[in-house]
């Protein structure tokens, strides 16, 4: 069902959910999705979703924004209590990836790669991102709750001049026309799948097949200073396995790269 300003229904995507989402909001504009489920984490249960027309502050990694103009974009988080170590909850991130992976191929028909940490590419642009914000227990290593933020760039808009090389919506590379509606629905209900079998790690082949990273060189930076290294695999808790120029392997489960071009 697609209605021409593509304005969001909150029982059009309810239809056909799993139970596991038991409630959902939908916002005109708020500030950040994941801001709101954090003020409200404590009195609502696993599964909440928070879903907004438009973000006035929406929140990307390393405290940038993430551009979220009304109507022309998927913006929405999702809470999970999930009681895991924070050693492992770099593999949530990994799950929304390859969920947002899913929904965009069987909506468009387009195989988009996928940029570790969080970050989903198609020819280069930027299209969307996921931001998982992790709440530990008092004193304790394992999560009180997480949340899956997962910002997506859909239909076509003037991006501001500091983004318009580097970020694009998918309806730029397809004369396909979708409903944000449909599109959230999938991305949940493949999110759920993957959630629900985290402990097989059903995921991460598709997470190291579309991986822009895996077996490219890349530049890390981290603490002030940067270092060129080779990413050699994926282990099952989503960190990297990395090279150094000097033959060092390191595991690397945080923290800023970018892909080397070679010239």
């Amino acid at each position: 069902m697609f209605n021409e300003q593509d304005i969001l229904i909150k029982d059009e995507i309810k239809k056909g959910l799993p139970s596991f989402y038991n409630e959902l909001e939908v916002f005109d504009t708020i500030d950040s999705t994941n801001d709101y489920i954090k003020k409200v984490s404590s009195i609502k249960k696993e599964g909440f979703i928070c879903i907004s027309d438009a973000q006035s502050k929406g929140k990307g990694r390393n405290g940038r924004t993430f551009f979220s103009p009304k109507q022309k974009g998927i913006y929405m988080s999702i809470l999970l209590k999930p009681n895991l170590e924070i050693s492992e909850s770099l593999k949530l991130t990994a799950c929304a990836s390859v969920a947002v992976f899913d929904a965009i191929k069987k909506n468009y028909g387009i195989e988009v790669a996928i940029k570790w940490i969080n970050d989903i590419y198609y020819h280069d642009f930027k299209i969307g991102g996921i931001l998982c914000v992790t709440e530990l227990e008092t004193n304790k290593t394992t999560t009180e709750y997480m949340i899956v933020g997962i910002g997506l760039n859909i239909h076509k808009t003037d991006f501001t001049e500091e983004l318009k090389n580097i970020a694009a919506p998918i309806e730029n590379f397809t004369t396909k026309v979708k409903s944000r509606n449909d599109i959230i629905k999938d991305i949940l209900i493949f999110f759920h799948k993957y959630y629900q079998e985290l402990n097989t790690l059903s995921f991460l082949p598709k997470y190291k097949k579309y991986s822009s990273v895996l077996k490219n060189y890349i530049t890390v930076y981290e603490s002030n200073t940067s270092y060129q290294a080779f990413v050699e695999d994926i282990n099952n808790d989503a960190s990297l396995i990395i090279k150094t120029e000097d033959g060092e392997v390191k595991t690397l489960n945080s923290g800023e790269i970018s892909i080397r071009k070679k010239i």
